[in-house]
């Protein structure tokens, strides 16, 4: 018998639940192990630079058998038995098996704009994505214009705090990609 939730909590939702839910809802979720959770609206600052990387790595991928989502694709994790769904800002997926029609599972490349709430994806997010089999990068952009930064985090060197480029060239080497920082900012 599964262990139920104190009675003054939220209600548990199962996955089918929230993917349905989700179909119908004005605002976007992210579900964890039961619990879903209101995710803010992004800045305009924050949307520009996504729109920048998402159209670089579409029209560098266009005709090649990744596919890039920017925000509206979720992402399944399922870590120590628990259920996972984020909405990364990008997500480059390769895999053609990789193809529910509501989120993906396996990744070979995640981007996320900083938030306000920077510790969820240099934190929580870092930790989770690393656990992914299929991914190979995690590139972390701030949206300060003033102060421009591009981390990426590579499975192939542990994970460990990579390359920070706060100007001029950075490689995205899970898609075979170079580009500059000040394209990334132009707004």
């Amino acid at each position: 018998m599964q262990a139920q939730p104190p009675t003054d909590s939220p209600p548990y939702i199962t996955v089918e639940e929230y993917l349905e839910g989700e179909q119908h809802s004005e605002l976007r979720h992210e579900y964890f192990d039961g619990r879903v959770f209101a995710m803010a609206g992004a800045s305009d600052t924050h949307e520009l630079i996504a729109m920048n990387l998402a159209a670089a790595l579409h029209a560098h991928l266009k005709g090649k058998p990744c596919h890039v989502f920017k925000d509206g694709m979720k992402l399944r994790l399922q870590l120590m038995s628990r259920d996972l769904f984020y909405y990364p800002d990008i997500m480059v997926v390769c895999e053609p098996s990789d193809a529910h029609r509501f989120f993906r599972e396996k990744p070979r490349l995640l981007i996320e704009v900083l938030s306000e709430d920077e510790n969820k994806d240099l934190v929580e997010k870092y930790f989770a994505y690393q656990r992914i089999p299929s991914l190979e990068e995690y590139v972390v952009v701030s949206q300060d214009k003033a102060k421009p930064e591009v981390r990426i985090f590579r499975r192939a060197e542990g994970w460990e705090p990579g390359e920070t480029h706060h100007a001029g060239e950075f490689t995205l080497r899970s898609v075979s990609l170079t580009l500059k920082v000040s394209d990334v900012y132009s707004i």
